[in-house]
């Protein structure tokens, strides 16, 4: 990776004149610097910029003067803004565990009466254990979910089996309503899982890789690797995703409107804001954002500069980096956390799914109630199956804790030993490092840090 001496500056024009010297000119993305734009394109893109900014840094309020007959923020919303939960290392990036979305998920009966089966099973590096519970009898196939009872518990299961449960809604009772929602309701359990806001640097350089490139990256095997199989996460109209956990959004653009929709309640052109579930008939009574707002919002998303590698402060340190490296290849964190994909350097990540154990396992797909709109015939959602995480990139990794999908590793180390499935083998060759292959290892980690 070339190592870069980045600054950010707080006064928001000097901020877009840094972004611009990299991202507006199309130096970055490998154009020739003789194509630039004219100047008049160029100071209308940093305008664009600008208004991008602020929109990622808004704090809406209900009933905002900011919107366009819109209804501003909620009804129901996990965050005020886009910054509340992009700020790790800066603007654009992650959020620590308090910022987790909350996802409720509709099984059956978590404690059937007959045929009962417990499964439970742990892995830490080479060590692992599996315990499991059974009755005398074969457990039972679970009855099939009736869509009338779900709608009882949350009107969002009209449309999935898995829905987003909003942190804050328009009144103090709609917590405590919210508080019933997970656990037992008769033969249907509710379970409660959560994801972590992912960093968003340098997600216009990941945008720009060609599908191209993802395919012929889910052909590659690796010889001692053999178990490494990742695959090109596809939606159901065929397109390839990249963005999200489950590689589930394929374009910035939805990526950018969803997360206004469904995190901060924002109606937007073609996009229905997240509802109140307990009053299903109430819809925004306009837009927040016009197709103008979107679009600078989606531009200064695109524009965020990409992490860097921390220069080393010694010539000691430097070495640690690098042996840090070496490790980081031998024990085959590589293989799926590529150094450099397409013309991207640096990014740490193949872009593909790969299965990781029952135990990282969670729900493929999850929507999120709103209000008068119809409902969609059920049907299996493609792309990712319960096991399967897109590999997330390791740019900027230093300053992007907590770690995996739900943050339920607090240090590098951890997230490493809960490593599983395909990346078993690579978890227990960690394990048997010496003390100070680990120490170089995470060296080499911490040196992936924010833009500054």
């Amino acid at each position: 990776m070339r190592r870069a001496t980045q600054v950010w500056l707080p006064h928001r024009n000097l901020l877009v004149a840094c972004q611009l010297a990299l991202l507006v000119t199309g130096t970055a993305s490998g154009q020739d610097p003789a194509a630039r734009p004219p100047v008049a394109a160029k100071a209308s893109s940093e305008e664009a910029l600008v208004r991008g900014g602020e929109l990622f840094a808004r704090e809406w309020i209900p009933r905002d003067p900011r919107s366009h007959g819109g209804d501003g923020l909620g009804p129901v919303y996990n965050e005020r803004s886009c910054l509340g939960c992009h700020h790790q290392g800066g603007p654009g990036g992650g959020g620590g565990g308090d910022k987790n979305i909350e996802i409720a998920t509709a099984t059956g009966d978590a404690f059937p009466s007959t045929g009962a089966f417990y499964s439970f099973g742990m892995s830490f590096g080479g060590a692992g254990f599996q315990y499991r519970l059974a009755s005398n009898t074969s457990p039972t196939r679970p009855k099939p979910l009736n869509p009338a009872d779900l709608v009882q518990i949350h009107a969002g299961f009209r449309e999935t089996t898995s829905v987003v449960l909003h942190r804050f809604g328009p009144d103090a009772d709609y917590r405590s309503w919210r508080g019933t929602v997970p656990g037992q309701h008769g033969a249907i359990f509710i379970k409660s899982s959560q994801r972590n806001p992912t960093p968003l640097f340098g997600i216009g350089l990941m945008e720009a890789i060609p599908d191209e490139v993802l395919v012929a990256a889910a052909r590659r095997r690796f010889a001692g690797w053999p178990q490494v199989r990742g695959r090109v996460g596809r939606l159901g109209d065929g397109r390839i995703g990249r963005f999200g956990w489950k590689a589930q959004t394929a374009t910035l653009e939805e990526f950018v409107l969803s997360a206004a929709t469904v995190e901060l309640g924002l109606e937007v052109p073609g996009r229905r804001q997240a509802g109140d579930p307990r009053i299903p008939a109430i819809a925004a009574p306009g837009l927040d954002l016009d197709q103008d707002d979107c679009d600078d919002l989606t531009s200064y998303v695109r524009s965020l500069p990409a992490p860097l590698i921390e220069e080393p402060a010694n010539a000691r340190e430097a070495q640690q980096v690098k042996a840090g490296g070496a490790v980081f290849k031998t024990i085959g964190c590589s293989t799926c956390h590529q150094p450099k994909l397409g013309d991207v350097e640096g990014l740490y990540s193949d872009l593909l799914l790969h299965d990781m154990s029952p135990q990282l396992g969670d729900t493929s797909f999850y929507g999120v109630f709103a209000a008068q709109q119809p409902a969609p015939a059920r049907k299996p959602s493609p792309g990712a199956s319960l096991q399967e995480w897109r590999t997330p990139p390791l740019w900027g990794l230093r300053d992007s804790g907590p770690y995996l999908h739900d943050g339920r590793a607090e240090t590098v180390d951890q997230a490493i030993r809960m490593h599983g499935g395909q990346a078993t083998p690579s978890a227990q060759r960690y394990a048997q490092l010496s003390a100070r292959e680990r120490s170089q290892l995470e060296a080499f980690l911490l040196s992936l840090a924010a833009p500054r």
